[in-house]
């Protein structure tokens, strides 16, 4: 019975991963229940029960954090975007309604929320006393470290299906998970012969780091395919977009990742002149030659950059 019981969770799981999928490349249109509930192939009826028993947070609620969390890193990585195009691009009917649920979210205003950015030196904010300022929670973290690429470069990729695995929650520092997920992804996909000599593994970053509880962070761990093949359970696929990133190569120890994205986010990005767009932020590990017994190992981090 138990045995059952985990099969159904996991054919739910899958069903909650593909709708959050099409929400996440959606969020300037106007989903409704129905149409998602479609997607999930669940009844409009029970959907939202089902999404919020299985998440812990309403299908709506997701939404609107979605939105919400994705317009402040707009507003803190790309002063060029206006607050009012950056709420109509994120599914906003008006100004007002995003000014409302917005502040009710981080308790400022989104020109308040941005002066943050513009008042942060290139490695802190400026010494003003901000520890009544909270985020998701958290207070404001006022000091940025970070670690340098050995190489930096821009450049364009072509778009690449992906099976992955998801996980919802804290992973940060949690070097026993990310081993975990992909030891789980390597398990399936080799027994189903999908491994191929030029394989490539990422890892995708859905949220906005802390702009987003850790408790609601997604994270999914991937290999390349070149063909449509099946998934089943709690392993779905999708697509990295192709385009224009930028792209930092690090070598790092198993505690150094934040370090990177915090020189990337937050050093590289703002002094850099371009800005990001919507898709996906991920990393790649290349092959590791020579490098198996070493404690560091080399890391490309990929930043989504609209074209000047």
């Amino acid at each position: 019975m138990n045995f059952i019981l985990n099969e159904s969770r996991i054919t739910y799981i899958s069903k909650i991963n593909k709708v959050q999928d099409y929400i996440e490349k959606h969020l300037e249109e106007d989903l409704s229940v129905g149409q998602l509930a479609k997607i999930a192939c669940f009844s409009s009826f029970h959907f939202q029960r089902i999404y919020r028993q299985m998440t812990g947070e309403s299908l709506y609620g997701y939404i609107k954090r979605l939105r919400l969390e994705k317009a402040s890193f707009l507003l803190l990585s790309n002063k060029k975007k206006s607050i009012q195009d950056i709420a109509l691009s994120l599914g906003f009917s008006n100004q007002a309604s995003f000014a409302k649920a917005f502040k009710g979210k981080y308790g400022m205003s989104a020109s308040e929320f941005r002066y943050l950015k513009e008042s942060r030196s290139t490695e802190m904010i400026n010494d003003m006393d901000r520890k009544d300022i909270s985020m998701n929670g958290k207070v404001y973290d006022t000091k940025i470290r970070y670690t340098k690429p050995i190489e930096l470069s821009v450049k364009s990729i072509e778009s690449t299906k992906v099976i992955y695995i998801r996980h919802t929650g804290s992973y940060k520092g949690d070097s026993n998970l990310f081993e975990e997920l992909f030891s789980k992804l390597y398990s399936y996909v080799n027994s189903r012969n999908y491994v191929k000599n030029d394989s490539r593994w990422f890892a995708v970053y859905h949220d906005f780091g802390d702009l987003t509880i850790e408790e609601q962070l997604r994270l999914s761990v991937c290999m390349s395919i070149y063909e449509d093949v099946k998934t089943d359970g709690e392993f779905g696929s999708m697509i990295l977009e192709g385009g224009k990133y930028a792209v930092g190569r690090f070598l790092l120890r198993s505690d150094e990742y934040q370090l990177a994205w915090n020189y990337m986010l937050s050093k590289w990005l703002p002094e850099s002149g371009y800005v990001p767009d919507d898709r996906m932020f991920f990393e790649y590990y290349p092959p590791q030659e020579y490098m198996e017994e070493k404690e560091e190992k080399v890391v490309e981090i990929f930043i989504p950059i609209a074209p000047l």
